[in-house]
């Protein structure tokens, strides 16, 4: 049992990689797609990564060292069916007119083993009922080649990295594996009607929420600093680019056309004033920046003077995050400086030949 959870603890380490990797692609592809966010369906997804990649840490951790296995003489496959019901019947301890014999079965390892393999699977196969609406004959396909890329991986001593196979190859496990998919199956096919709906969507509307504009941003930022740092490496040109000549050509920022939104506006002239204002965010942070950097250079009889200064600004640099909860708390979700300019960031809206 320690090494299950051992191994699962592996699993979610390399989740949570992949999570960091993923989740900004994963949510613009969702809001290009579906305009919004469905979190049922975003805790599905994701759910159904984390299982996947603890099935496989499951079966390859842990890792013994090489040399340990170097000197293992055992069976490197099995290939006789239900040889672990021969194997049930030899060792365990079960007797069927002995009650008292139950209990220790269930902590007997010819029984566990063969149990937890079953459970192993058993959540591929309702996911490829429930999230991906696979019939039974796909399931079965599916949950059969899962379970040989199992024991294929093993069989390979993890890919020739092993001078042998550290675990056995078993003809036993490909059926119990695939047994227990079609168990989730059948388990999804009672109880999905009891689920949300993974495939309701709402219909599309030319509001954005607060969370679909910063992913934009935060694309922006990520454009500002690649060709900041490979295309136009002095000044604040890729921020001028990126910020302030795009948008006012195109009305949206590569970010933001990227997610599929835009800036409306009575004309462009009010889109160059918003950026423009949007900017003031920054400085106040570029200020205390500049005002904390100062401090190791400027006279003793300054620092107090110069401290102030660095309260004052990190003060102000606050205003903005209450602006953004105002918005939020607000119906038109406006910025202070969309609010002067009298601007709006909306959706754009998929049309029939999209």
């Amino acid at each position: 049992m320690r090494a299950y959870l051992h191994s699962i603890q592996i699993g979610v380490l390399l989740f949570f990689i992949f999570l960091f990797l993923s989740l900004i692609p994963y949510l613009i592809v969702q809001y290009r797609r579906y305009g919004r966010i469905n979190f049922w369906r975003f805790f599905v997804n994701f759910s159904f990564i984390l299982y996947l990649i603890c099935a496989y840490a499951m079966t390859i951790f842990p890792l013994p060292p090489v040399n340990e296995v170097a000197q293992m003489t055992g069976p490197k496959q099995n290939l006789v069916p239900f040889e672990f019901i021969h194997q049930f019947i030899l060792y365990s301890p079960f007797r069927i007119n002995e009650p008292s014999t139950w209990i220790l079965t269930l902590k007997d390892s010819t029984f566990i083993q063969p149990f937890f393999n079953l459970l192993l699977t058993l959540p591929f196969g309702f996911y490829l009922k429930y999230l991906f609406k696979r019939s039974f004959k796909q399931t079965f396909i599916l949950s059969f080649l899962l379970t040989l890329s199992f024991e294929l991986i093993q069989r390979s001593a993890l890919f020739g990295l092993y001078p042998r196979p550290y675990r056995l190859f078993d003809v036993d496990d490909l059926m119990i594996n695939t047994l227990g998919s079609l168990i989730g199956f059948g388990i999804a096919a009672i109880f999905s009607r009891f689920l949300p709906d993974l495939d309701a969507t709402k219909v599309e509307s030319s509001r954005v929420s607060l969370s679909r504009r910063f992913i934009a941003f935060l694309v922006d930022l990520v454009l500002v600093f690649i060709i900041g740092s490979l295309f136009l490496p002095t000044g604040y040109y890729s921020e001028l680019l990126i910020l302030g000549i795009v948008p006012i050509a195109l009305k949206a920022t590569p970010g933001q056309l990227l997610l599929r939104i835009e800036i409306k506006a009575k004309n462009r002239f009010r889109i160059a004033l918003r950026q423009f204002l949007s900017f003031g965010n920054f400085a106040l942070i570029i200020a205390s920046g500049f005002f904390l950097q100062r401090s190791g250079t400027i006279a003793e009889d300054q620092l107090a003077q110069n401290f102030l200064l660095i309260l004052l600004f990190l003060g102000l640099s606050l205003l903005p995050l209450l602006d953004v909860l105002i918005a939020f708390l607000s119906k038109t979700r406006k910025l202070w400086y969309e609010r002067v300019s009298d601007t709006q960031i909306v959706a754009k809206l998929k049309t029939g030949k999209e």
